[in-house]
């Protein structure tokens, strides 16, 4: 008979479940991502409209962090900090975002 190995976490359809579902790797890695999306953006577009921004920003950083958002979706202070950082940084791309929010 084989035994199974006791797993920490795991990954399904792209979503990690740890043993206490806190989410916290799969949050650290959709966020990571989100950053690294924010980087391809300003490296690639150096002019961008307002308009051109939202289009970048949601199709390619937004998506990540809302994957499966209603499985792990973040109820702590901590980790919903984490996800508005990248929302803030995302504005600093655009010279004149003084009152623009990406809805």
């Amino acid at each position: 008979m084989m035994e199974l190995e006791r797993q920490d976490k795991v990954k399904d359809l792209g979503v990690w479940f740890d043993e206490r579902l806190t989410f916290k790797e799969h949050i650290n890695e959709k966020i990571d991502k989100a950053y690294m999306m924010l980087g391809v953006i300003k490296r690639n577009f150096r002019h961008l409209t307002i308009s051109t921004f939202v289009l970048l920003y949601k199709s390619m950083v937004r998506s990540h962090l809302d994957y499966c958002s209603s499985v792990w979706a973040p109820y702590m202070k901590g980790d919903i900090e984490a996800l508005e950082r990248v929302q803030k940084r995302a504005t600093k791309l655009i010279p004149s975002t003084a009152a623009f929010t990406l809805q």
